[in-house]
């Protein structure tokens, strides 16, 4: 299943649950941010995805399987950017 921003714009605001061990831990999509396509490639609209969580959740660099109810869970590569003050902030990229 191809994943499209339209499938995640209905769960910006709302939580979303991380399969981590010992056991998942919920982040929110704060955004789905759509890119721009490239000139001449037919390919999918790409777009980011932003996700917020308290700073006590902590996750590095990975494939996770979130699960938003729609049709997940699906497995979905983060990175965390720069975190803010009160919280930290974690993107997945589909081009």
């Amino acid at each position: 299943m191809e994943l499209k921003p339209e499938d995640f714009e209905p769960w910006v605001g709302r939580k979303v649950r991380v399969s981590t061990l010992p056991e998942p831990v919920e982040i929110t999509l704060a955004q789905v941010f759509r890119r721009s396509p490239l000139r001449g490639i037919d390919v999918r609209t790409p777009f980011s995805l932003f996700f917020e969580s308290p700073l006590d959740v902590y996750l590095i660099d990975a494939a996770y399987d979130l699960d938003c109810g729609r049709g997940g869970p699906h497995s979905i590569l983060i990175t965390q950017i720069q975190p803010l003050q009160d919280r930290r902030i974690y993107e997945a990229v589909f081009s």
